[in-house]
């Protein structure tokens, strides 16, 4: 307990510093201000309401920067109405590389087709049927929503799924209560059970997971990449859905059973690639913790067990709303300084109490002590993250701009700083037990990038396997977020002369590296065992790795690191083969690598001075193949494409669109096609304009 009192008040310190640094920077900067820059063709203020709306400024009251890095609005659902995704999502490094292909082959590239076949763009919501009205089941006498039922025996199977696999990553249920409430909702023989908000959100949990190791029955090449009704990343959906309508009868009045099926209900949806929907999800719970008092420390009086778990609800949720958040570039809404609750502990004692059946490790390592490294990992990701992205503000404010890459010394600058901030992370990394680190074979380090292949331990239970990969894939995932705004698409103009551009290009290589690691991992575990099968927050994770790599060898054909990144995005599609197998997104992420692979090998080849005219095709991808795709005339446009600074996506865009006489549909991906009277290509490359 004292250990945990101690790191928590020591990451709230380094906080509050970081923040009260900030704060003091941004107040001198705004105080040499003496009126707010009035936009081309507006009238400028008198001196006298310029002082009044200074004094009524309360971002300027608060040091709070008048400029920030904007992101991207583009639609990422069934609609066409559009979402916001900040700079640190793969959304906006979406559309940087969208763009930049736009540019590189002159011919416009949407982003839609960069981005694989999910339930979120084929069904409006997890429950209703592709392209119609929401089909609304049958409505008990109760004014439940009746699902589709299983019996006793499916639901026993479905549940013992649960206490393998998330109950030792996902600890907010305490496996002794639950069961004496699931039995108590059999109230007699040959009956169907009780209705329960909670037990039909761990159902349909295990549901999404357990049908995703079953192959799909009568799926062809063409038909595979085809998201239905049976896909496993909506499975149990009927059962989601009613525990949904359960839980807005405890909107006025909820208890910890509510919020963990909110948690729950999170995990599912993202699962389920409704991004949108579980942020929003996300909202409720925390306002549902807060109410709950969960935030603050738990009462003395209160049973060690109880305060325990009220402790892991908390920072569980603290956890994942942290990770959707710096995931999708958004606003955090769990704020540490008004959390006064201490870290959740992890000592032999407490893993007794919790009265579960998984065993203690090694090195005195619980079941509870991922749980514990967890959030710490994320807490200094967190502190990282929020750093660095208030420093990018504070060089947009002194640019007056709102993208990093139209000035080299200014991306410099942040790089540099975020390679201080860095030691955070590597910091936690020495720190971690080693009874929760996966052994490399030919003297490898954990949690490093140096490829060497996981030396798996044969008697190891498997939860505690599922622990120590799901932690090293979770960090070298957040590591490389962190790193990858620095893949620079071009050289950027400087401000200054001469400007070296050193830190960009490390962060750029160790997004890549990290690239690489999550991809060797995977790579190894879908040949040599089940652990990660049904995870569908591994193949997420793989898919960003493998977005970085694309990312990186179209940026940066010739580097030294390109040859490795290009032979690691062969393994990815090895991984998304595996997995296709079982669900669908999986099978489409196969032919959309393939396709950014195959331009990626071709830009590969003329920057290597190849005469397309007249040399043979690249031999990884094949110009052959490219062509054959009916992916446009390349060789037409000769050995070198127009390549323009890493702008904002929308101002490369129009650029592409301003030498071309014809306008083309983004529907058609390979082939130019004449727009519909009246329509606007731009428009589905919305950026946000400073």
């Amino acid at each position: 307990m004292p250990s945990a009192l101690s790191e928590i008040q020591r990451l709230r310190s380094q906080i509050r510093h970081l923040e009260q640094q900030l704060q003091r920077q941004h107040l001198s900067l705004n105080n040499t201000e003496t009126s707010l820059a009035s936009p081309p063709g507006s009238f400028a203020p008198s001196p006298a309401s310029a002082s009044a709306d200074t004094r009524l400024d309360r971002r300027k009251e608060h040091g709070i920067p008048q400029r920030y890095w904007e992101g991207i609005y583009t639609s990422t659902a069934q609609s066409r109405q559009t979402q916001y995704y900040g700079p640190a999502s793969s959304f906006y490094f979406i559309g940087r590389m969208s763009s930049y292909l736009a540019t590189a082959l002159q011919q416009p590239h949407s982003d839609h087709h960069m981005q694989p076949n999910s339930a979120s763009t084929t069904f409006a919501t997890p429950t209703s049927p592709k392209r119609g009205p929401l089909d609304v089941p049958g409505v008990t006498a109760d004014g439940t929503i009746a699902a589709d039922t299983l019996t006793a025996t499916q639901e026993d199977y479905f549940l013992s799924l649960f206490w393998q696999s998330f109950h030792c990553i996902l600890q907010i249920l305490d496996e002794v209560d639950f069961k004496e409430h699931y039995k108590s909702l059999w109230v007699a023989p040959g009956k169907s059970r009780k209705p329960s908000a909670l037990v039909d959100m761990v159902l349909a949990l295990c549901m999404q997971y357990g049908v995703a190791f079953v192959p799909r029955s009568g799926a062809t090449t063409q038909t595979q990449v085809v998201v239905d009704g049976d896909d496993a990343t909506i499975a149990g959906r009927w059962l989601y859905r009613r525990s949904q309508s359960l839980l807005s009868a405890e909107l006025e009045s909820p208890s910890v059973t509510t919020l963990q099926c909110h948690i729950l209900a999170v995990y599912y949806l993202c699962n389920a690639s409704f991004q949108n929907m579980a942020h929003s999800t996300l909202a409720v719970a925390v306002r549902t913790a807060q109410i709950l008092g969960l935030h603050i420390e738990p009462p003395e009086s209160m049973p060690r067990k109880t305060k325990e778990l009220r402790k892991r609800l908390w920072w569980t949720l603290f956890t994942v709303e942290s990770k959707t958040c710096m995931k999708l570039g958004r606003p955090l809404s769990a704020q540490i300084s008004e959390a006064t609750c201490s870290l959740p502990a992890d000592d032999p004692e407490l893993a007794f109490l919790s009265g579960s059946s998984l065993a203690l490790s090694e090195d005195n390592v619980t079941w509870h002590t991922y749980n514990l490294q967890n959030t710490k990992l994320i807490l200094a990701a967190r502190t990282v993250y929020l750093a660095f992205h208030d420093k990018c503000a504070e060089v947009l404010a002194t640019l007056g701009g709102t993208s990093l890459y139209s000035d080299a010394q200014a991306l410099e600058t942040c790089a540099h700083f975020l390679s201080t901030g860095m030691e955070c992370l590597h910091s936690w990394r020495h720190s971690l037990p080693n009874g929760l680190k996966t052994k490399r074979k030919a003297s490898g380090e954990p949690f490093s990038i140096d490829k060497s292949p996981l030396d798996l331990e044969l008697y190891a239970p498997v939860w505690l396997q599922r622990q120590r990969l799901l932690l090293e894939l979770l960090y070298h995932n957040l590591s490389m977020n962190l790193h990858r705004p620095f893949i620079s698409f071009s050289t950027v103009p400087s401000s200054g002369s001469n400007s070296s551009l050193q830190h960009v290009h490390e962060h750029a290589d160790a997004c890549v590296d990290h690239a690489n690691a999550i991809t060797q991992i995977m790579h190894q575990m879908m040949r040599e065992g089940d652990t990660l099968r049904g995870w569908h927050e591994a193949f997420q994770w793989q898919w960003n790795a493998t977005l970085s790599l694309i990312g990186y060898i179209l940026a940066y054909p010739l580097a030294p690191s390109t040859p490795s990144a290009r032979q690691a995005i062969d393994s990815a599609i090895d991984v998304f083969e595996t997995l296709g197998k079982n669900v669908a997104i999986a099978a489409s992420a196969v032919n959309v690598t393939r396709d950014l692979t195959a331009k990626a090998d071709f830009l590969i080849y003329r920057a290597s001075g190849n005469d397309l005219t007249t040399s043979a095709t690249p031999s990884s991808a094949g110009l052959g193949d490219l062509q054959a795709n009916g992916s446009g005339d390349f060789a037409a446009h000769g050995s070198n494409a127009l390549f323009e600074p890493d702008m904002e996506p929308s101002g490369m865009f129009q650029n592409t669109l301003s030498g071309m006489d014809l306008a083309f549909t983004v529907d058609s991906f390979n082939c130019f096609e004449p727009l519909p009277p009246g329509s606007d290509m731009s428009n589905l490359w919305n950026f946000s304009e400073g």
